[in-house]
């Protein structure tokens, strides 16, 4: 069932794709769906949990890892710009984001989800970048931010993935280079 949704989300969006063609791609019955999945936003929540799950393992893992020296530049930071990149590159290659970002998917998801979920999605998000913030002053690759800031950082990475149409898809890779080195610059412990 994740598969089919995957798929459907990637092709045409799940906001259009009815339940019974995510059933037929399954290869499961309507009322099989229902045991598994309430609706389709249940079924895209669980896609985005599956999501963020594998985009956080790569952020820890760049958190943890011993950086690439980057040319006449600390280690620390070719170790920041390894996880800003990741950050700012995945949100906006992820196929299932990059679904997600388009305007009309976005609302209608925020519409069908139960209040006060996108809050509780959010703190979430809040304190595992949090966590990340810890683990990077931990290794002396990031200067002084207030966590709130840093925070923000999944927010606007995910707010540019919505304007990559706007940006141009032949320019955006450069746009996203261009600000994950401006902050790796502000950021960086030389910085403060």
């Amino acid at each position: 069932m994740l598969r089919a949704g995957r798929e459907s989300l990637t092709r045409g969006g799940l906001r259009r794709t009815p339940v019974e063609q995510l059933c037929r791609t399954a290869g499961i019955s309507k009322g099989a769906f229902y045991l598994f999945f309430e609706s389709k936003e249940q079924l895209l929540m669980e896609l985005v949990r599956e999501t963020e799950t594998e985009l956080r393992a790569g952020l820890i893992a760049l958190a943890e890892a011993e950086p690439l020296p980057m040319p006449s530049t600390p280690r620390a930071t070719g170790g920041l710009h390894a996880v800003l990149a990741f950050l700012f590159q995945s949100v906006g290659d992820h196929p299932l984001l990059l679904a997600l970002s388009d305007p009309e998917e976005l609302a209608w998801l925020s519409r069908s989800l139960p209040p006060g979920h996108l809050d509780a999605a959010r703190a979430d998000d809040d304190a595992f970048l949090l966590a990340l913030l810890v683990r990077l002053r931990s290794r002396g690759w990031i200067g002084d931010v207030a966590d709130t800031t840093f925070a923000g950082l999944a927010s606007a990475a995910f707010a540019l993935a919505t304007q990559r149409h706007t940006i141009g898809p032949d320019r955006y890779d450069a746009v996203v280079g261009l600000i994950v080195d401006g902050l790796v610059r502000a950021l960086s412990p030389a910085a403060g």
